[in-house]
């Protein structure tokens, strides 16, 4: 029985409404509750009855309450419910069978695809008849079914998922008729169709259901009007521009929005489109500058979860975000000759640059990395530690591709963070392991990544970091050799990413391969390595078959492919490679769905639609079909919420019978009472307003504090840089320190006496937590005892000593720092200690022809307390050409290493004599540590003035004059 949308289980109880009127009459014996008055003389009343009691009526309103609780109990009882299913009402009785459109097309609503699966469950459970689920896009290449139990076929249906392919119903229908084949009883067939006629036979596949639906149901289940599935195709028009064509099969008008957006999942662009009622597509452009576009990874619809409505863009379309950090100080590089520079040149034209500002090693690796750089580029970069270290492994075991090139930093070994394991020294003409001519290089190895490209044969190397070859494992792979065959590019896979090294620096100083074309060859093949699927280019394919390379491979593998929801997933087993001539034309299907296939450097982009695909609507279906739609209701009891109803009404009877009994009696507050609450309150509040805030002071002080620290923090740096101020590192040990500033001091008397520099008093350094960048040097005394530095503070110096800054390391232990004429930094000294993971050069004892040795007076040793020990700096370039050498010449070293006590013979008293004795020379030997801290002070501040040579003529001509 029902009433339009509402329906009854159990009509007959709907009888019981007739007892209302009696329930009227009992309910009128509740009598109201009596007045109360008040009357003193009422006690001679005590004792005295009235025989006669008559009830009055109770109020209206709660015989209301009362009946409509007895309603609300009688209409549950009977089982209501809301919109009854008429459409689940199956015929037959037989299976009953659905047949499920899980194509790409059904994905955007396949929320309500599964109710609707679950309604018709449910149906065939209430009328006891087994389930077939039929998807006509299968999974395998067999389509097997199986009749079951509706409580089975629950878990069937439960594992269906989209596919991103169109589905094939022909398959399905006949899989369909073979199952159905000897089986007794009329089945029902319930198709949930997803309104597309994707291969033009839908209707031969209509016509077949509806004859295996012979004396049973036939329906078709379609999406309402204006929610029909949406398709997308997207490439380059004709104008050049981007543009995207948005398909459906019919419908009233509609509109929404399509989202550019990069592989990285930034969103680049917004286009809004619209439909109008009967337009089936429209065309949508985007208006981006190159430069963006190029960074397209996938154009979608807004809101259409469907691997349709997603429309990748081929790599080759993309550029790449390279970072270039450079180990070189600002103050010594030249734009011909920096390490970057012909990077730079190279990677311009095809890849977007991050330059990180600064020379804070740390910093800058995280600044580039914060901003989605695919490609690392690090140019003499000698020892990456700390947490740098660790944060550039981090993001290269997640795909990122780290660059190397090599240098002189790099000769000393390099870190863990190489391809494989170097050789201290390096090898250079003219020197150990060196040769009589510049190498040439060798042809290029077909499985190297630079296969193709011919070798210029004017390309040569002079100086070279060696591999070591016991560490040349399988892992590591040469990409390019020299004639002799020591490897010049080597490569070794870390994670997802790769590690790359050059063995020659990124500029013209030890070979003339970056001046080559295929340098830049070189360098668009490896930045496309490092961008993730879809974001790399085809430039480096492009470059390669323009230099001659092989063709495309003929076959192209699946790197990774669309779920059903338009989402990029790792490539499912049955995906296969497809050739590369059919690539354009492919349609997709279980064994080659939607996705990118190729080589991790130019992928190619199978799309669900091309740029000439249409979409067609469901054709006329045969006679006797049912339409139904998936946005019908569900039918909805409504028994327990009309006996929760009812409750809540017999709940309120109940409070409003104490109510009128007077159970609820509410008396006016005195007068006193009142008074007292007004009296706490105000004292209360005066309490309040006279206690002293305790917490003022606490929250002001850390304030004041603060702009106490900053203001001597100002005034320091002020006094620090109104002169030149000569610093030292604070070692803790009060002698030490107390000689480190009166030889600091010393030294600054002299050299305002004999020279044009007047330095202010010496100041001390905590390494920790001061700025260094104020002192153009840094006197540093290595106590036996100093333990490792932290992370920031080794990036501190690395910044300070590479943006010219100099420090002078006194191990003040002479006959026990140094020996051998190796590099300091053996064993685990207290040097090793401090410096062992700062990006140090390579050091070499002081040279005949160094600046240091004529920056103010002419100098062939350098002595302290202590006479004899060696003094190191950062090592000269020995390539042979004059010129070279006097270009590093130019810059000032970073780094003075030196046994001999310098600090303790440069001491001073307040009458200027000397506090602590030399040991071997005499006052001799203590005019020579003064000449020494006189021209290391010189060359701090001068730099290459000596060693000049364009100074030269000029210089003779005055001395001829």
């Amino acid at each position: 029985m029902s009433f339009g949308a509402l329906a009854f289980l159990n009509p007959w109880l709907l009888a019981a409404l007739i007892t209302l009127p009696i329930i009227y009459w009992l309910l009128r014996t509740v009598p109201p509750s009596p007045h109360r008055v008040t009357f003193p003389p009422t006690r001679i009343l005590v004792g005295l009855e009235n025989a006669e009691k008559t009830p009055a009526a109770s109020p209206w309103w709660l015989t209301l309450l009362r009946l409509l609780a007895a309603a609300l109990l009688i209409l549950a009882l009977a089982e209501p419910v809301l919109n009854p299913s008429r459409e689940a009402a199956l015929k037959g009785s037989g299976p009953v069978a659905l047949v499920i459109d899980n194509g790409w097309a059904s994905a955007a609503h396949w929320t309500e695809r599964q109710q609707m699966i679950d309604r018709l469950i449910n149906e065939s459970e209430s009328q006891n008849r087994p389930v077939v689920i039929v998807p006509t896009a299968s999974t395998t290449k067999s389509v097997n079914l199986r009749i079951e139990a509706p409580s089975d076929a629950r878990s069937t249906a439960a594992a269906l998922a989209p596919q991103p392919f169109a589905p094939n119903r022909l398959a399905a229908a006949n899989a369909l008729a073979t199952e159905l084949d000897g089986n007794g009883g009329a089945p029902s067939i319930v198709w949930l169709s997803d309104d597309i006629d994707h291969d033009g036979k839908s209707a031969d596949v209509a016509g077949k259901l509806r004859s295996l639906a012979e004396g049973g149901t036939f329906a078709v289940i379609a999406d309402a009007r204006s929610s029909e599935p949406l398709g997308l195709s997207a490439g380059i028009g004709e104008s050049g521009k981007l543009e995207a064509r948005v398909l459906r099969p019919q419908g009233g008008a509609r509109n929404g929005f399509l989202h550019a957006i990069s592989t990285r999942g930034q969103s680049l662009a917004e286009a809004p489109f619209k439909l109008a009622s009967g337009e089936n597509a429209a065309t949508i452009p985007f208006e981006l500058p190159l430069e963006l576009r190029n960074q397209v990874g996938r154009i979608e619809i807004a809101g259409e979860r469907s691997a349709g409505a997603v429309s990748l863009i081929d790599a080759r379309s993309q550029w790449h975000r390279v970072a270039l950090i450079s180990g070189e100080s600002r103050e010594q590089a030249q734009p011909l000759l920096a390490p970057l520079y012909y990077i730079e040149k190279a990677l311009a034209p095809y890849s977007e640059l991050i330059k990180p500002k600064g020379s804070n090693l740390a910093a800058g690796i995280q600044q580039a990395l914060s901003q989605n750089a695919s490609v690392l580029i690090l140019a003499d970069i000698g020892t990456l530690s700390g947490e740098a270290a660790k944060h550039v492994e981090n993001w290269v075991e997640k795909g990122g591709v780290l660059v190397r090139f090599a240098g002189p930093r790099l000769e000393n070994g390099g870190d863990d963070l190489l391809p494989v394991p170097l050789r201290v020294g390096g090898r250079t003409l003219g020197g150990a392991l060196s040769w009589s001519t510049p190498q040439k290089l060798a042809p290029i190895e077909d499985q190297s990544l630079f296969a193709g490209i011919p070798v210029p044969p004017e390309v040569s190397v002079s100086r070279q970091v060696l591999a070591d070859p016991a560490m040349l494992g399988p892992d590591v792979h040469v990409w390019a050799r020299l004639q002799d065959g020591t490897p010049l590019v080597t490569e070794r896979k870390l994670g997802e990413g790769q590690i790359i090294l050059f063995h020659v620096t990124g500029n013209s100083d030890w070979s003339n391969l970056p001046l080559s074309g295929l340098f830049v060859e070189m360098l668009r093949r490896i930045s496309a390595l490092g961008t993730n699927v879809g974001d790399g280019t085809d430039a480096a394919a492009g470059g390669a078959n323009e230099a001659g390379a092989p063709d495309t491979p003929t076959v192209l593998p699946p790197l990774q492919t669309l779920d059903g929801f338009g989402v990029l997933i790792p490539p499912p087993p049955t995906a296969q490679p497809i050739a590369a001539s059919e690539v354009r034309d492919l349609v997709p299907s279980l064994d080659h769905p939607p996705g990118y296939y190729g080589g991790g450097s130019s992928p190619h982009a199978v799309n669900v639609l091309g740029l000439k695909s249409t979409l067609k609507p469901l054709p006329s279906l045969p006679a006797g079909t049912e339409y139904l739609s998936y946005a019908s209701e569900s039918a909805r009891p409504l028994k327990s919420w009309m006996l929760l109803a009812a409750l809540a009404l017999l709940f309120a009877d109940i409070l409003a019978v104490i109510f009128l009994q007077g159970g609820f009696i509410f008396r006016r507050p005195s007068r006193r009472a009142a008074h007292a609450a007004l009296a706490l309150l105000i004292a209360g509040a005066a309490t309040f307003t006279a206690t002293p805030r305790a917490d003022a002071q606490p929250v002001d002080a850390p304030q004041a504090q603060s702009m106490s620290s900053k203001q001597a923090a100002d005034e320091r740096a002020i006094e620090a840089t109104s002169k030149v101020t000569l610093g030292y590192v604070l070692t803790g040990d009060k002698n030490v320190d107390d000689i480190s500033r009166l030889g600091l001091d010393g030294l600054g008397r002299l050299l305002s006496v004999r020279t044009a520099v007047e330095p202010g008093r010496p100041m001390g350094v905590n390494i920790l937590t001061d700025e260094i960048s104020f002192f153009p040097v840094l006197y540093w005394p290595v106590l036996p005892d100093a333990q490792p530095l932290p992370e920031e503070t080794l990036a501190k110096i690395d910044a300070y000593m590479k943006q010219g800054g100099l420090i002078i390391f006194d191990t003040q232990d002479y006959g026990r720092g140094l020996s051998g004429g190796v590099a300091p930094g053996l064993g685990e000294s207290a040097l090793q200690r401090i410096i062992g993971k700062l990006d140090v050069p390579r050091l070499e004892p002081v040279p005949e022809n160094h600046v240091l040795t004529k920056a103010f007076y002419l100098l062939r040793n350098f002595p302290g307390r202590w006479d004899g020990g060696q003094l190191w700096v950062e090592a000269l370039d020995n390539s042979g050409a004059d010129t070279r050498r006097a270009r590093v010449s130019d810059g000032v070293t970073s780094i003075i290493v030196t046994p001999n006590d310098l600090a303790a013979a440069w001491a001073l008293d307040e009458g200027g004599r000397p506090i602590y004795p030399t040991v071997g020379g005499g006052e001799d030997q203590r005019e020579m540590a003064f000449r020494t801290g006189i021209n290391i002070v010189m060359h701090a501040l001068t730099g290459n003035y000596k060693a000049d040579q364009v100074h030269v003529p000029a210089l003779l001509e005055r001395l001829g004059q």
